[in-house]
């Protein structure tokens, strides 16, 4: 047995970036580095799909992962290829996730990340920033999933901040945040959980949205 001492003994932490631009169906620009990827499967379908995926398996204390699209033109989905994992982080560290979406005039984009499962312990910092120009449009459908229950998991304690911020034309039109801690968990109403073990937000963002409704 050795001693590493305080710096041999510190945790590795994942770090990653991916980046994605289309234009008219087409990959225009392509960036990854570390452990965030992305894929653009053959699709048969009229929209191309955007698929990231973290390497890593999850995030944890100190874990910084970030994602981008640029689409100019057209439509696109873009989503995860699994769930993304927080998983206990040590004391005073957060993982962050960062995603950036920029949709240009008359162009359509939906994004669609599957969901992320929040573990017992974990602390996690989400932001969402999406710029939007004229007429554009963006859908955006996320869910946090507190443990997994089949697994007989509960979720006691944990840090979440999850903020969305959509400007069109530099101005704000959606800022939504979440700030999340172990009483909300429990806490009934409007303010908080109630026990229930999943939590999901729906946004459209485009002209005539409200008349979508039905």
């Amino acid at each position: 047995m050795f001693d590493l001492g305080a710096e041999g003994a510190r945790r590795q932490r994942a770090a990653g970036e991916a980046a994605v631009a289309l234009s008219r169906g087409r990959l225009v620009r392509l960036r990854q580095q570390g452990a965030a990827k992305a894929m653009l499967p053959r699709m048969h379908g009229r929209w191309p799909e955007i698929v990231f995926l973290n390497t890593a398996g999850g995030v944890t204390g100190g874990d910084r992962l970030s994602m981008a699209v640029d689409l100019p033109d057209g439509s696109a989905v873009a989503t995860t290829q699994t769930p993304e994992r927080a998983y206990r982080a040590d004391a005073g560290e957060t993982g962050r996730i960062d995603v950036r979406l920029t949709v240009g005039a008359g162009a359509e984009l939906h994004w669609l990340p599957q969901e992320t499962i929040l573990f017992d312990g974990s602390a996690l910092h989400r932001e969402t920033r999406a710029e939007l120009s004229g007429d554009a449009e963006l859908l955006i459908v996320d869910s946090l999933v507190f443990g997994r229950v089949a697994m007989g998991e509960r979720v006691a304690r944990l840090r979440l901040t999850d903020r969305r911020e959509v400007r069109r034309d530099g101005k704000p039109e959606l800022i939504e945040a979440l700030r999340m801690g172990p009483e909300d968990l429990v806490r009934p109403g409007t303010a908080g959980l109630g026990h229930a073990r999943a939590v999901a937000a729906l946004h459209l963002l485009a002209p005539g949205a409200p008349d979508r409704l039905g």
